[in-house]
């Protein structure tokens, strides 16, 4: 089960529907249940107050979910896990 999060204006916005939207201007947040991971993809021209926010917000996750690991991605720096993640309806 993935769940994928947007944030917007410094708050945290549960994804709707079954696909998330990678776009240049946003920090997007998805907690992969199968794999204990916490991505924070930051998009180049994402907002400094969305990028601290997706911080603090994979922080929070963190504790919720202390086994999860949590990864931190630029745009342009994509692991192939996380491609492979974005580039599948979520789950």
């Amino acid at each position: 089960m993935v769940e994928a999060f947007e944030i917007i204006q410094a708050k945290m916005v549960e994804s709707e529907g079954d696909t998330v939207e990678v776009d240049t201007n946003k920090v997007l947040v998805f907690i992969v249940h199968e794999t204990n991971t916490i991505y924070l993809w930051r998009g180049k021209n994402a907002g400094i107050s969305e990028k601290l926010m997706g911080t603090r917000v994979a922080a929070k996750l963190s504790h919720k979910y202390p086994r999860y690991r949590i990864r931190p991605i630029s745009e342009g720096s994509e692991p192939a896990a996380f491609t492979h993640l974005i580039g599948n309806p979520l789950k």
